[in-house]
């Protein structure tokens, strides 16, 4: 009984984004992993009991009680993906107790390793962490997305995609209708203005139609599903909310011959990208197939009412908020590139957090970032962005962001250099 109160405080001091002592660690990439797996090695300091979190190639420790706990070492195959098909926690040394308190395939990509050391004196931990990357959600990612254990013939599932036509809609309410023909067992995943179907049994199911008033937003408010039309079963497996901002409809036809079925996805807002000014998710092709952002601090309570960064000698008080037109180019090594023709730009010193949207020829909020306030002064904002969306295809990022200011309320440039998906990408823009 007295570890099961033990075990419920310390999920609610997480819950609730308890302050406590934080250590910051960047990993050290060894490499000599698959591309679809990965192992971290960490090794921490711990005189009491603390919190080890670890998210893309971030670790960081919040210290409960006692003395402040401390890093050794985040050794790491590479950093951890958005998505996960496998995810294993081991404890490897240490006298007192470790326990995974937090899974990332449902807490954002975050992993959360609660240690509780029971005697005096400091005393050094280890653990790993391993996991397999889940597949990418579009045609181009790995066979198997979506394979569930039930049925492990589905890692070579045919898929088909599709991209929405958007019709346009008022307010902050959306709706997709989709429909598709079905002989046999079919899964149809929506994420922003893209559906997919991968084929489970029978033969391969395909596409009529999918018709939206705009991108399904990466956390929808008031989401609900409802099927409409078809002899078989519909069913909603996957809440976009809690799936990376994925729908997963499964579709069961009992009888033989192609059958069309019709569903109506619809919501109220949204959020993951609305706290700042624009309205999120664009359209059209974007980092390459992938899977969404990795919400640090997003929901999770990390980060929330920490001391990011200093020298808040600003003079815009808790926020800062910037929308105007201006000039600029985003590029990748690869030549993928477009220029910038406005920007968006939210800060919030209370929580730390920094958005970052830019404009182009395809539209509002072409390019978005994501991250979290490194230093701010009166001429200058610096963060370090984590998520970030590229023409409606959204990706882990690890990312520097100088944002230099004119005067108190406007944006004299922005330079923004980092990577996505192993490719390197910048930004250069000015008001």
């Amino acid at each position: 009984m007295r570890a099961a109160l033990i075990l419920l405080a310390g999920s609610l001091l997480y819950g609730q984004g308890w302050q406590g002592p934080e250590a910051v660690i960047q990993m050290n990439i060894r490499g000599g992993g698959r591309a679809d797996q990965g192992k971290c090695t960490a090794e921490v300091e711990v005189d009491g009991v603390a919190e080890v979190g670890i998210q893309a190639s971030e670790g960081r420790i919040r210290t409960i009680s006692g003395q402040p706990a401390t890093w050794r070492r985040l050794d790491c195959t590479g950093p951890l993906p958005s998505s996960f098909a496998d995810f294993r926690f081991k404890g490897v040394d240490g006298r007192g107790r470790q326990s995974l308190i937090a899974d990332p395939r449902n807490n954002r990509g975050l992993a959360v390793v609660r240690i509780e050391d029971p005697q005096g004196g400091r005393e050094g931990y280890t653990f790993d962490i391993e996991w397999r990357a889940g597949g990418d959600w579009s045609s181009g990612g790995r066979p198997g997305s979506w394979r569930r254990d039930r049925e492990p013939q589905y890692s070579s599932a045919p898929a088909a995609t599709i991209r929405a036509s958007i019709r346009g809609g008022s307010g902050d309410r959306g709706k997709c209708t989709a429909e598709v023909e079905v002989d046999g067992v079919a899964e149809v995943g929506i994420r922003g203005d893209t559906g997919e179907i991968r084929t489970v049994s029978g033969q391969p199911a395909t596409w009529r139609r999918l018709d939206c008033t705009g991108p399904l937003p990466s956390n929808p408010g008031d989401f609900r599903f409802r099927g409409i039309d078809g002899r078989g079963r519909q069913e909603l497996l996957a809440d976009p909310n809690t799936n990376r901002g994925l729908a997963i409809v499964r579709i069961e036809d009992p009888q033989g011959g192609r059958e069309g079925y019709t569903f109506d996805l619809e919501w109220r807002g949204g959020t993951g990208w609305t706290t700042g000014p624009g309205t999120g998710w664009g359209g059209g092709s974007g980092w390459g197939s992938g899977t969404g952002g990795s919400g640090w601090g997003s929901g999770s309570g990390w980060g929330s009412g920490s001391n990011w960064g200093g020298g808040w000698g600003s003079g815009w008080g808790n926020t800062f908020s910037y929308s105007g037109r201006g000039r600029g180019a985003f590029s990748m090594d690869s030549g993928q590139g477009y220029d910038l023709r406005g920007a968006s730009v939210f800060a919030d010193r209370r929580n730390g957090e920094v958005q970052i949207r830019f404009d182009s020829g395809f539209g509002g909020d072409t390019l978005q970032f994501r991250g979290r306030l490194e230093r701010v002064s009166a001429d200058v904002i610096e963060a370090r962005l984590m998520e970030g969306m590229n023409r409606g295809d959204a990706a882990p990022v690890d990312a520097r962001a100088r944002i230099l200011l004119r005067d108190a309320n406007r944006v004299r440039s922005i330079v923004i250099e980092g990577r996505a998906r192993n490719e390197r990408f910048r930004v250069n823009y000015n008001e």
